[in-house]
């Protein structure tokens, strides 16, 4: 059965950000009309940037994108502390011809391999280095000749300077606003109600725990649902513990609490609440729950809990045809 998945996904990326040059220091301001190569800090995870004084000409767009990138890939920092942004194994295959302000660069393999953290700043730098040329506005990448794809399995597509939020003086914080499908309980509690909820997140917390999280504070904390009509499916004080996701299957361990189940809605409503919630994300298709680090026999009133769980829409209610 094909995924709906998530729709309407929007990267920012709020960076703590600054300008140098050979008299500033990593946490002055840009200053406006000067051109900046864009570096790691020595942690490496916050840009920094230095001045450059480009050579080709204002009006040879095409060397400008070239000199840029080169110089991204070559030209060490004055600062001894900061990093190239591009790592030496990261490679530029392609740098497609520049129309109506888009750019197209294709990358090798090795650019998978980045972590979250590495390859949204790469990004960021490659990024606002070449939105500097007066034609370039948009540039997407290409990774093996494919579109690059945020966490969420979703083309990330054309990028602009601004989807790069300077923050002075902050820390390096990744963001995507997803909306993400979650399962609450109907009124009957023997079905499941589709509810689209839009959150935050960043690389440094799952995505399956921000939709677990969402389930146990149920959908009273979601703006615009009509708690007369979607009721919550984890008991009150349910904590969740880890939740891991490996070849397709999703680990998740709650407290004990989560055994205390709600009277009011059936084992299956309970259980499947979080297995189809989490399955509506690309990367899994099964689901393990365990309470306290062990399996658990029995659930409720009598159900299985120690099986991996596939997705159930039989019970979800259908919304009436107009």
């Amino acid at each position: 059965m094909r995924k709906r998945g998530f729709i309407c996904i929007l990267a920012v990326l709020i960076l703590a950000m600054a300008g140098c040059s050979k008299k500033q220091t990593g946490k002055d301001k840009i200053t406006e009309g000067t051109r900046y190569l864009y570096y790691l800090n020595n942690a490496e995870n916050q840009l920094v940037a230095e001045e450059y004084e480009v050579t080709s000409a204002e009006n040879d767009t095409q060397g400008l994108v070239g000199e840029y990138l080169e110089a991204l890939m070559t030209i060490a920092p004055q600062n001894r502390s900061y990093k190239k942004a591009v790592p030496e194994s990261v490679v530029i295959t392609q740098v497609g011809a520049i129309e109506n302000e888009q750019l197209t660069l294709s990358f090798n393999s090795e650019y998978k391999k980045l972590s979250v953290t590495q390859e949204i700043l790469c990004r960021a730098a490659i990024v606002k280095t070449l939105c500097q040329v007066e034609d370039v506005t948009y540039v997407s990448f290409l990774v093996d000749g494919q579109p690059l794809k945020d966490s969420l399995d979703k083309p990330i597509g054309f990028m602009t300077a601004e989807d790069f939020i300077d923050n002075t003086g902050g820390e390096t914080k990744f963001e995507q606003n997803a909306i993400v499908t979650l399962y609450f309980s109907d009124k009957t509690g023997k079905q499941l109600v589709e509810t689209r909820v839009k959150i935050r997140y960043d690389g440094a917390v799952p995505i399956e725990q921000l939709v677990l999280e969402q389930l146990v504070k149920g959908p009273g904390s979601i703006a615009g649902v009509d708690e007369n009509e979607v009721f919550a499916t984890i008991p009150e004080g349910t904590r969740l513990s880890k939740v891991t996701v490996k070849d397709g299957i999703c680990y998740v361990d709650f407290n004990e609490v989560f055994l205390k189940k709600r009277a009011e809605i059936s084992d299956e409503i309970a259980i499947y609440s979080v297995v189809d919630s989490l399955i509506e994300i690309p990367a899994v298709n099964k689901v393990q729950i365990t309470v306290n680090g062990e399996a658990v026999p029995v659930f409720g009133d009598g159900s299985p809990l120690d099986i991996p769980f596939e997705r159930n829409l039989d019970i979800v209610r259908k919304e009436k045809q107009q």
